[in-house]
C-alpha cells in the first residue's frame, strides 16, 4: 500500500492516480467535506454538542480510502480488460486470415494452367489475365508472380520491366520445401520500395513430381492491418494498436506519427505494463497468438498502447441507464460481477451515515428536551443542523462515486459483451468471404470446366471427384463439394459419404439462381436451412455457375456445403469472454442469430439451432456499431451485446447483390435475478426544521422516524434516544405487538413491533441494522419502538396537530394524531403514534423469559 494526498491506495494504482481526473474530483470534494466536518465536530465538542459524532470520522476517512482504492483498480481494469481484448483480438483475427493463405497458396500451385505455362513459358497475357480473375475474387493480394526455380520471372500480375529476376531466400525455399508452404516477411526484390513484403510461395511440379518453377502470392498486409485496426477503433481514441515481430520490432502500427513502424519495444506477453516511449509514458498490453487449427503464424504479437496522460480522459460520467432498479440490485446482492469488498461498500457507507443521522438526531432530541437548561440550545441546533447538512453532501458524494463504481464495473462487463458479439460476427463474415472466393475460383478450375462441358467423356465422374476431392482435403471447413450439370443432376462429390446423391436431381431453388449466374464474379448463396447434403442439418452452400472453356455457355454449376455445426461453433467459442486463467467465463454463451431471431448457431447446447430467442428488438436488430444491454434472462441478470454482420471487403460490400441479416450475441450472466430486490433506503436529512412559516401561537418538536413506507412520530419529550437494534433476544409466546427485549442501561428494554401493530409488511432487508427508538417510560419503564430508519426533528404548531382518536378504534388507536402541513414535498403524510397507548398494550402482555437471539 501507498499514501496519495493523504490517502491509503493500491501500490499498483498509486502513479496512476494523478490521470484519472474523475477520482481526483471525488478524493477532493471528500477532503474538502471532511475538512470542513473537523472544524464542526471540535465547535461541538467545545460546546458538548456532538459527543458521538467524533466517531464517525475515522469509519468515513477508512471507507473514503476504501471507494477511491477500489474506484481507482476498477477503472484501471476496465482498461486493462479493453486493451487486452484489442491486442488478442489483432493477432488472432491476422493469423485467421494467415491460415486461409496457406491453404490458398497450396491448391493454387495444382493450377493446370499455371502449370502448364511454368513446363511451356510462352505469351503470359492468357495467365496474367487468369492471376487478374483470381485477384478479383481474393482481393487480399496485390500480386501473383511465377518464377522458374532460380528466380526469374516468367509471368508477374503487376509487371514492372525494370526487375526480370529476383534473389530472395524464399524463391530457393519453396522450390526444395518438403512443408506445405513458405511464408516469408522480409525485404524482397519483387518490391524494392518496400522494406517488407509478406509472400507465400510453394513449388511448381510437373505430373511426374518435378520441380518446374515457384508461385509466390503477395498479400495485402499493410491494408489488412488498417481493416484491423480501423475496426477496433473507438472515436477519440487515443490507444495505439500495433503488431510486433518475433525481435519484438513493429511492423505494423494504427498510428505511425506516435509509434512508428521499424521501433523497437521491449515488453513481456499478458500483462499490463508501464512502458516510456519516445519521451512519452504508456499502458501496454501484448498478447500472443492463441493460433488457428494448429497455425500459429510467424511468431508475431498483438500490442496496444495507452498514453498515461490520456488512458483515462475517456470516462463517462453519467451512469448506467438501468430501467428496472431490481437488476442492479440483484447483481449487488452476488454473482460475479462485484466482488464481496466491492459490495460491502455501499452497506458499509449506509452505516456510517446512518450512525451519523443517529447522532444528530439523539442531539437534537436531547437539546429539545433540555431547551430550558441549555444557554447555548440555538447553537447547538444550528450546528447539529449544519453537521447533518455536511453529512448529507457526504452521503451524496459517496453515492454518486459509489454509483461510478458500479457503473464502472457493469460498463465494463457490457462493453465486453458487445466487444466480443463484434469479435464473433467479424469471424463469421471473414470466414465467409472465403467461401464465396472459393465457390467462383474452383468454378474456373479447366478441369471441372472440361468435365462438366463434356457428358459423354471417358471416367467424367472419376475426374471430377479426384479435383474436387483434393480441393476439400486442403479445405477442410467443407463437409462436402458437389458438382452439377444444366439440369441439376449431381455429377459428382467430394465426400463419400454422400456419394447416394450422383445422379438425383437437386429440387433447390438456389440450383436455378445457381445457373442463371451472369458472371465469373456473381455467386449464390442458399438460406440457411436444413439440407440433404449436409445430412439433413442446417447449413449456408455457396454456389457458383460453370462456364464451357474457351466461351461463357453455362454447362453446370459447382456447390460447396459449409460444414456450419462445428465450424460456426468454433467460431462463437472463439468470441466468448475469458477469465484470467483462460477458461470462458462460466456460464457465458454466444449465439448467431438471423432477423427473425431464430438460432443459426450457439457455442454450446443452451440454444438449439432453430430456437427463437426473446430478446428486444434493439438486440435482434441492432445499430451498426452494435449495443449492449443488462437484462433478466432464465432467472439471472445478464449483461448482453449485441452485434449486426457488415461483411468483409467485398463480401456483402455496396457491389455484392448478396444480403443476409445476422447478429452476434454474447450473453454474461451477471448473478441471479430477484424482481423484489431493491437498494438500500437512503437516510433522509435528521436536522430539526419547521413544518410552515414562523408562528406566534405554541410550537412542539416532533422526533419523526420511517416504518414500511410510513412517517411516523412522537413528541421529542416523550423520546430518550435511538439506538442500533443489536443483541435483541427473542420472547417465546410473546403477542404480535411484542417484537423481543435488549439490555438498555442495565435494564430489560421491551420492544414494541408496530409492524404487527399496524398490519404493515414486515420487509427487512439483508444486512440492515433495524434501529429502535427508546420511549421515556413512568417510573423508569422505558420501552423501544421497532423503526426501519430516522427522520427528521420537526417544529410543528400544535393548531396543525388533528386528533385521530374518533376516528380510529382498536389496534390502530396507536395513532393518535396527524400534522397537516409538514412542507416535506414528496413524503407521506406525517403520523403522531400515542405512547400511552403503546404502553399500555405493552403492559397487558408479560413478558416470557427472553430466549435465544
Amino acid at each position: 500500500m501507498a499514501k496519495y494526498k493523504g490517502i491509503e491506495v493500491e501500490d499498483a494504482v498509486r502513479p496512476l492516480l494523478p490521470h484519472m481526473p474523475l477520482i481526483e474530483e471525488y478524493r477532493e470534494m471528500l477532503q474538502s467535506l471532511q475538512a470542513i466536518w473537523d472544524n464542526l465536530n471540535l465547535l461541538g465538542q467545545l460546546s458538548g454538542t456532538t459527543a458521538e459524532i467524533g466517531q464517525t470520522r475515522e469509519a468515513f476517512a477508512s471507507l473514503t480510502g476504501e471507494l477511491l482504492n477500489n474506484l481507482a483498480e476498477q477503472t484501471l481494469a476496465k482498461r486493462e480488460q479493453e486493451m487486452k481484448a484489442r491486442s488478442q483480438v489483432v493477432i488472432d483475427i491476422l493469423i485467421r486470415n494467415l491460415f486461409e493463405r496457406t491453404a490458398d497458396i497450396g491448391f493454387l500451385a495444382t493450377d493446370g494452367a499455371i502449370r502448364q505455362f511454368a513446363a511451356s513459358p510462352d505469351d503470359p497475357w492468357a495467365l496474367q489475365q487468369r492471376f487478374r480473375e483470381y485477384v478479383r475474387k481474393y482481393s487480399v493480394y496485390d500480386d501473383i508472380v511465377l518464377l522458374d526455380r532460380n528466380g526469374r520471372i516468367l509471368v508477374r500480375l503487376a509487371e514492372d520491366d525494370r526487375i526480370a529476376a529476383i534473389r530472395d531466400a524464399w524463391v530457393r525455399e519453396a522450390a526444395g520445401t518438403t512443408a506445405a508452404y513458405v511464408e516469408s516477411y522480409a525485404h524482397s526484390e519483387l518490391f524494392p520500395e518496400r522494406e517488407r513484403s509478406l509472400i507465400y510461395a510453394y513449388r511448381i511440379r510437373s505430373e511426374f513430381g518435378e520441380t518446374l518453377g515457384v508461385l509466390a502470392l503477395c498479400f495485402r498486409f499493410g491494408d489488412e492491418m488498417q481493416r484491423i485496426f480501423h475496426g477496433l477503433t473507438v472515436h477519440d481514441d487515443p490507444a495505439v494498436m500495433t503488431l510486433l515481430d518475433a525481435d519484438g520490432c513493429v511492423i505494423a502500427s494504427s498510428d505511425r506519427w506516435q509509434v512508428p513502424v521499424g521501433a523497437e519495444l521491449r515488453v513481456a506477453s499478458g500483462q499490463m505494463q508501464r512502458v516510456r516511449f519516445a519521451g512519452r509514458a504508456y499502458l501496454a498490453f501484448a498478447s500472443d497468438t492463441k493460433g488457428y487449427q494448429g497455425y500459429m503464424g510467424p511468431g508475431w504479437r498483438g500490442l496496444v498502447m495507452m498514453p498515461v496522460d490520456q488512458a483515462f480522459d475517456i470516462q463517462d460520467d453519467d451512469g448506467l441507464d438501468i430501467g428496472d432498479p431490481a437488476l442492479l440490485a440483484s447483481v449487488m446482492s452476488g454473482g460475479r460481477a462485484f466482488s464481496e469488498p466491492l459490495r460491502a461498500i455501499p452497506r458499509k457507507a449506509e452505516a456510517i451515515q446512518r450512525d451519523l443521522s443517529r447522532a444528530v438526531w439523539n442531539g437534537t432530541v436531547r437539546h429539545g428536551v433540555a431547551t430550558s437548561a441549555v444557554v447555548n440550545s440555538a447553537f447547538s441546533k444550528i450546528l447539529l443542523r449544519e453537521i447533518s447538512r455536511i453529512g448529507m453532501n457526504m452521503r451524496e458524494v459517496f453515492s454518486r462515486s459509489i454509483g461510478k463504481l458500479q457503473s464502472t464495473v457493469l460498463s465494463s462487463l457490457l462493453a465486453d459483451s458487445q466487444f466480443f458479439a463484434g469479435l464473433a460476427i467479424d469471424i463469421m463474415d471473414r470466414n465467409l468471404y472465403e467461401r464465396a472466393n472459393d465457390c467462383r475460383w474452383w468454378a474456373l478450375d479447366d478441369r471441372i470446366r472440361a468435365l462438366l462441358a463434356n457428358p459423354s467423356a471417358k471416367a467424367r465422374r472419376e475426374g471430377l471427384e479426384q479435383v474436387i476431392r483434393y480441393i476439400n482435403s486442403l479445405y477442410t471447413v467443407y463437409d462436402n463439394l458437389l458438382v452439377f450439370d444444366t439440369n441439376g443432376v449431381v455429377v459428382a462429390v467430394s465426400n463419400p459419404a454422400y456419394s447416394a446423391l450422383v445422379g438425383k436431381t437437386l429440387e433447390a431453388a438456389w440450383v436455378g439462381e445457381c445457373l442463371a449466374l451472369h458472371d465469373s464474379q456473381s455467386y449464390a448463396v442458399s438460406p440457411f436451412a436444413a439440407s440433404a447434403l449436409y445430412g439433413g442439418k442446417p447449413t449456408y452452400t455457396y454456389l457458383a455457375a460453370v462456364r464451357a472453356p474457351g466461351d461463357e455457355r453455362v454447362v453446370g454449376g459447382i456447390a460447396i456445403v459449409f460444414d456450419g455445426a462445428p465450424q460456426f461453433a468454433n467460431m462463437l467459442r472463439d468470441a466468448l469472454p475469458r477469465e484470467a486463467s483462460g477458461e470462458a467465463v462460466a456460464g457465458s454463451v454466444a449465439l448467431f442469430v438471423d432477423e427473425a431471431g431464430q438460432v443459426i448457431a450457439s457455442s454450446d447446447d443452451s440454444y438449439r439451432v432453430g430456437q427463437t430467442v426473446s430478446l428486444p428488438a434493439e438486440l435482434i436488430k441492432p445499430e451498426a456499431a452494435g449495443c449492449a444491454r443488462l437484462i433478466a434472462l432464465d432467472g439471472q441478470v445478464t449483461a448482453v451485446g449485441a452485434w449486426p454482420s457488415a461483411g468483409y471487403r467485398e463480401f456483402k460490400g455496396a457491389d455484392d447483390a448478396y444480403r443476409n441479416a445476422v447478429t452476434a450475441l454474447v450473453f454474461i450472466p451477471l448473478g441471479a435475478y430477484d424482481p423484489q430486490a431493491r437498494s438500500m433506503a437512503v437516510e433522509g436529512e435528521v436536522a430539526m426544521r419547521r413544518t410552515s412559516q414562523p408562528t406566534d401561537g405554541e410550537i412542539r418538536e416532533i422526533a419523526t422516524f420511517h416504518l414500511a413506507g410510513h412517517w411516523l412520530g412522537l413528541p421529542v419529550t416523550a423520546v430518550i434516544e435511538a439506538v442500533d437494534l443489536v443483541g435483541v433476544a427473542c420472547l417465546a409466546n410473546a403477542p404480535k405487538q411484542v417484537y423481543g427485549a435488549l439490555i438498555y442501561r442495565n435494564e430489560t428494554l421491551p420492544i414494541y413491533n408496530l409492524h404487527a401493530a399496524l398490519g404493515l409488511p414486515d420487509d427487512e432487508q439483508p444486512g440492515v441494522r433495524r434501529q429502535v427508538v427508546v420511549v421515556r417510560g413512568e417510573s423508569g419503564g422505558n420501552f423501544g419502538i421497532l423503526v426501519d430508519r430516522l427522520g427528521e426533528i420537526l417544529e410543528v404548531p400544535t393548531c396543525d396537530i388533528n386528533d385521530l382518536a374518533n376516528i380510529y378504534v382498536g389496534v390502530a388507536s396507536v395513532l393518535a394524531s396527524v400534522v397537516t402541513t409538514h412542507g416535506g414535498g414528496a413524503q407521506p403524510m406525517l403520523v403522531l403514534l400515542s405512547e400511552e397507548t403503546m404502553r399500555e398494550q405493552l403492559r397487558g402482555c408479560p413478558l416470557p423469559a427472553p430466549q435465544s437471539a
